[in-house]
């Protein structure tokens, strides 16, 4: 799985683009809620499903709309957040993402080869569509990696891109 740290670093660029930063550092935690249900030991639950988020967040919209209709932003970017998790999560592992339409999960693997030799330059594709049936086991336990070098990377991209961002708005105005 993408690891927390690229889920939150993800989010941040997100809703950094909607609320101001503050904001956005709270608003990015929605980015890891997928993930709420590793604490009951059944990781890519329907917590994971496109399909769940989507009618979840449909009624918090027409509630925000008819109570307080300057909130429906943020539903739709916490929406927004919700789903980047779920999507990013299905390029690691099988994953729910039309449950409960189908029992199946689905795994996208996909690669791009480069070779350079003497005989010139040749790119191949690995493209593939793993799908397996849908596990809502409990585990005795849910492990994974917190940060590794590809998320820190990620993090360190993404607070360099809002840093130098915010420092230009700063400089134009």
């Amino acid at each position: 799985m993408p690891e927390i740290i690229t889920h939150y670093a993800v989010s941040l660029l997100i809703s950094s683009r909607t609320v101001s930063l503050k904001y956005a550092v709270l608003l990015a935690l929605v980015g890891l809620l997928p993930d709420i249900d590793a604490l009951f030991r059944i990781h890519r639950w329907f917590t994971h499903s496109l399909i769940i988020a989507s009618l979840a967040f449909l009624a918090a919209y027409v509630i925000a709309l008819k109570l307080k209709p300057k909130a429906s932003k943020l539903v739709i970017t916490a929406y927004i957040l919700y789903s980047a998790h779920i999507i990013l999560d299905i390029f690691t592992a099988p994953t729910p993402i039309i449950w409960p339409l189908t029992s199946m999960s689905y795994m996208f693997k996909v690669g791009i080869d480069g070779i350079i030799s003497a005989d010139g330059v040749a790119i191949t594709q690995n493209i593939k569509l793993d799908i397996t049936p849908a596990d809502f086991t409990q585990r005795p336990m849910i492990e994974g990696p917190i940060i590794s070098e590809t998320s820190l990377t990620t993090a360190v991209a993404v607070a360099t891109a809002i840093v130098v961002e915010r420092l230009m708005q700063k400089h134009t105005r």
